[in-house]
């Protein structure tokens, strides 16, 4: 048995995908630096010689994301056909669930097929405890009769040089930062909410405003790459930041607001005691409200979520989003008032995450 773990990630892409294994590298190195980490990406079915590695480890851990769903054997975790084949505990740290509208009802009535439900009995009968990224989450397994796991948060909530620092915004805010969604590209009448946001907010002309894209801008997207000859077209900056972590923390310390949809912009930059706004596409961002407090807002009045809807928006024969029509002008309003009154809500996320980060540590130092 060798003295390490090895850890399951999802960072394909999506820069925030890179951001959680990041941190939650850096913590096991402060909080368990007796274990090597070795990485693994968790969309792979495992080669007889990841097996054998991951058989003579402490621990498998899969790490972060909203890998809590229906077929999230098939589709997130295939590793092996038999779970048997792995000897060791298997944990679980930061995964979240992938709800659509944030509520507790959904959380009652949320699906898991037998082949994921396996797995988190396993999970859960490991022997070491687990954790979870948001109380939706949490509730989610409670409801399935898991009872193992904790909520301990998302591993990027904690950059270990700002845990117990004051909140400490900018004097005068030079730049601000928008995350871009992905809900635009599925949407009209999300794509117009953020056309809205993004003139508002360039219209204060009090900043310089840039526009960060998560997830690679892709010629076969039509609609990414329409929404930045759009920007183009209104000489508003924007740049493509997937890849990596080093973008998205280059770009969001460099900046001293974030207002935008993207989860892991606003996580980082509450992270660093940075102000930060987030507009939540699905029940990710609500859920995260529940978490860490602050500044968040619901970006959607509705969500059709049947199969028929869905469908029938893929193809552009209706609108799965319903939006309120002065959306962007609420949220601009409540910018200027934090920014005049010295950030009365977005301060409120520092000590949130001071709090939750004794659970983190409690979960990461009892692994084997």
């Amino acid at each position: 048995m060798k003295n390490q773990y090895v850890i399951l990630t999802g960072s394909k892409n999506n820069a925030g995908d890179y951001l959680i294994k990041y941190r939650a590298k850096k913590l096991f190195s402060k909080l368990r630096p007796d274990r090597k980490v070795i990485d693994y990406d968790g969309w792979k079915p495992f080669t007889q010689k990841q097996l054998a590695e991951i058989n003579q480890s402490k621990a498998l851990i899969l790490l972060g994301g909203p890998a809590l769903q229906n077929n999230m054997r098939e589709n997130i975790y295939p590793m092996t056909p038999n779970l048997d084949d792995i000897t060791v505990p298997i944990a679980m740290l930061g995964i979240g669930y992938k709800g659509v509208q944030g509520t507790w009802e959904e959380t009652r009535s949320y699906r898991l097929d037998s082949p994921s439900l396996e797995l988190l009995r396993r999970v859960n009968l490991s022997g070491v405890i687990s954790a979870v990224r948001d109380y939706h989450t949490l509730n989610v397994l409670q409801h399935y009769g898991f009872d193992n796991f904790i909520m301990a948060g998302c591993p990027a909530l904690y950059s270990l040089d700002h845990l117990s620092s004051e909140f400490s915004p900018a004097e005068k805010i030079k730049k601000v930062c928008f995350s871009m969604g992905v809900s635009y590209c599925r949407s009209k009448s999300m794509d117009a909410q953020m056309r809205d946001l993004i003139t508002q907010l360039v219209a204060i002309n009090d900043f310089r405003l840039e526009v960060l894209f998560h997830h690679s801008i892709d010629a076969s997207h039509s609609r990414q790459t329409e929404f930045a000859r759009w920007l183009r077209e209104n000489n508003i900056l924007y740049r493509d930041i997937s890849g990596s972590e080093n973008d998205l923390i280059k770009s969001y310390s460099d900046c001293d607001l974030h207002v935008g949809y993207r989860v892991h912009a606003h996580i980082y930059c509450c992270s660093i005691s940075k102000p930060s706004v987030l507009l939540s596409e699905d029940g990710r961002g609500v859920a995260l409200k529940d978490v860490i407090g602050g500044l968040s807002y619901k970006a959607y009045t509705r969500y059709s979520a049947g199969l028929f809807s869905k469908i029938a928006g893929r193809v552009g024969l209706c609108d799965v989003f319903t939006t309120s029509p002065r959306f962007a002008d609420g949220v601009v309003s409540n910018i200027q008032y934090e920014i005049e009154n010295s950030y009365p809500r977005a301060s409120l996320c520092r000590s949130a995450i001071d709090s939750h980060f004794s659970q983190m540590e409690r979960v990461i130092s009892q692994l084997p």
